[in-house]
């Protein structure tokens, strides 16, 4: 039997990446299966190749000298979970797809969920970033990512390829869409549902939640988070 994801304690951010790691090894071939998170406090999250002191120097200035960043297995920069919607996608990656080509067609998604709520936002397509850029996520907008009209970004996200499957994950921020949590949440459900032809599930097996606990062990261990 199946338990829907409002069932899921709220987790840390060792938590959670070990809840998309398990969701990803464990879904389906073919698996359409998003998760909104149930953050338990603030987090920091850091993409796979960047360097710890990066994250911890970034928290320290934002003065979360008590968050321990936590380093993603999909790429990307920092990015601090405070008020975001954070959310994640296990598909079916065809050999065909580029990582570019998902990445606008998942922020397309939620672009037609949000205008269809009520909220304008664009794909971004300026130039690629200039190596040396700074490091955060948010600190300016990459290719395909949401943007307001002035430019300022909206959603950014980083993926993860495993044996035939993506794992997404994106963070949302809501300080000027005008939508409270709920609303932005089931907008990006809806827009991943008219951009991949059905709904995705939103229902986790027990197994994947038992697997992430020993999962999240991993995520919590000094080898992982400050291996570079």
């Amino acid at each position: 039997m199946l338990g829907t994801e409002l069932n899921v304690a709220a987790l840390d951010a060792a938590g959670q990446m070990a809840l998309d790691e398990a969701v990803l090894l464990a879904a389906p071939a073919g698996a359409l299966v998003l998760r909104v998170y149930r953050w338990s406090g603030h987090a920091c999250t850091f993409g796979y190749s960047q360097p710890y002191r990066a994250a911890r120097a970034a928290c320290d200035a934002r003065g979360w000298t008590d968050v321990e960043p936590v380093r993603r297995a999909t790429g990307g920069g920092i990015v601090f979970h405070d008020g975001d919607v954070t959310f994640s996608l296990v598909f079916a990656w065809e050999r065909t797809w580029a990582p570019d080509s998902i990445y606008k067609n998942i922020h397309r998604a939620a672009h037609l969920g949000l205008k269809q709520a009520g909220a304008a936002t664009s794909l971004n397509s300026p130039p690629r970033r200039p190596l040396g850029a700074a490091a955060a996520c948010f600190a300016r907008a990459e290719p395909m990512d949401l943007v307001l009209a002035d430019g300022t970004k909206v959603l950014g996200g980083a993926l993860r390829k495993r044996d035939g499957k993506g794992l997404y994950q994106g963070s949302l921020r809501l300080e000027r869409l005008g939508l409270t949590p709920q609303a932005a949440a089931e907008a990006v459900a809806e827009g991943a549902a008219r951009e991949f032809g059905r709904a995705p599930s939103r229902e986790l097996a027990p197994q994947w939640l038992a697997a992430a606990r020993d999962i999240a062990t991993r995520y919590r261990s000094r080898d992982w988070n400050q291996r570079r």
